[in-house]
């Protein structure tokens, strides 16, 4: 248990960094905002979002996770898709985080 607890710590650092440093530039944040499709807005609010922010740090954990703990990754689940397009219609961006994005952030 104690390995998990160890591994939700770093992980729980690597996306604070990842949140920091999205943040860290006011004009450019708002370029990672992504207002959610119909059909993956929480039914609760009128307007949902998701940021580049939460895709990155939801598949950082994912990969995380799956690497320590082999077997796990088909109980890990997360609220965002790994498709993102910004408000300018850019074309979308699928992130997925490779096998060697091992180190701490």
């Amino acid at each position: 248990m104690s390995d998990i607890l160890r591994e939700l710590l770093c992980v729980s650092e690597k996306a604070a960094n990842i949140a920091r440093a999205c943040r860290q530039q006011e004009a450019l944040f708002q370029l990672l905002i992504e207002e959610k499709k119909e059909e993956e807005k929480n039914k609760k609010f009128a307007v949902d979002f998701k940021t580049l922010a939460d895709v990155l740090v939801q598949e950082v954990i994912k990969q995380n996770m799956e690497n320590k703990f082999p077997g796990l990754e088909k109980n890990i689940f997360g609220e965002e898709s790994n498709e993102f397009t910004n408000d300018l219609g850019n074309l979308p961006l699928w992130t997925s985080v490779c096998h060697h994005f091992n180190w701490c952030l």
